[in-house]
């Protein structure tokens, strides 16, 4: 009943489609080739996740107006470009971090232990290749266009090129109270919790329960509208979470670690959704 509940309209069904008249817009995702394509995907991350919010922006990095990590040196950029015509500027509206197990653990880590403790997970996939998503981020002027899964088709073929078994990373709400999504971060506890052998825990020093809603008499459908496009994607592909959020004071934001081995996904469900 869960997951056909999180299966039902809160996802778009069609993906703006490319279209290839010179005077028509054309959309294209791609991982980027260039340093001016990755760039232009740092402006847009610093566009989303502090310009739109305009009270969080941070002061270190507002002479470059770019979202800049160790880790973008070491990853590939997802990206998703568009034109207005032929004869206009090429602009990226989406991009997607992808980092490779492979690559990170001789270079960089990965991002997701800045806030998780992800020892047990790691060493049980010992000897295959996996995949740390971040940074997912889509322009607000076409949000609406279901890029969300777009960039999943391309996800899809980059995880077959690279052989990838396991799928993990952070996904966020836009609340840095947790009083006001305890509801929500409960019934993700109660429903999708990791396997204890596997299973991720916030680190101890920033750890906020996620258990402490009483979800008696609330519907289930009302929870799921308010959970966040990205998590609810997640879920409906075969996710479980680890245990505990994290509250992050720059972004101001409460993050959940994500975990989803690829094998989980059903074939039937990547035809209908990939």
């Amino acid at each position: 009943m869960i997951i056909a509940n999180l299966s039902k309209k809160y996802l778009e069904s069609q993906f703006h489609s490319i279209r290839s008249n010179f005077f028509e817009p054309k959309i294209e995702c791609y991982i980027a080739d260039s340093k001016k394509e990755i760039k232009a995907a740092q402006r847009l991350r610093y566009k989303v996740f502090f310009a739109e919010r305009s009270k969080n922006k941070l002061f270190d990095l507002k002479s470059f107006k770019k979202d800049v990590d160790q880790f973008d040196r070491y990853a590939d950029h997802l990206i998703i470009t568009h034109k207005n015509s032929k004869f206009s500027k090429t602009q990226v509206i989406g991009t997607y971090r992808l980092l490779q197990s492979k690559i990170a653990q001789q270079h960089c880590g990965f991002y997701s232990s800045e806030e998780f403790d992800i020892t047990k997970m790691i060493a049980a996939a010992s000897g295959t290749n996996t995949l740390e998503l971040s940074r997912s981020c889509i322009d607000e002027q076409f949000r609406k266009k279901n890029l969300l899964q777009l960039m999943w088709k391309q996800i899809h073929k980059y995880i077959l090129a690279n052989d990838i078994k396991t799928l993990f990373g952070m996904a966020s709400f836009l609340e840095a109270n947790t009083e006001n999504i305890k509801v929500e971060l409960s019934y993700i506890h109660k429903n999708f919790l990791m396997d204890e052998s596997i299973r991720v825990s916030a680190l101890s020093n920033r750890k906020v329960a996620m258990d402490t809603a009483n979800l008696e008499n609330i519907s289930e459908l009302s929870i799921i509208k308010r959970l966040p496009t990205l998590v609810k994607a997640y879920l409906r592909l075969g996710a479980k979470v680890g245990d505990g959020a994290v509250v992050d004071p720059i972004f101001k934001t409460t993050d959940i670690f994500i975990h989803l081995p690829f094998s989980s996904i059903s074939e039937a469900y990547l035809k209908k959704f990939i």
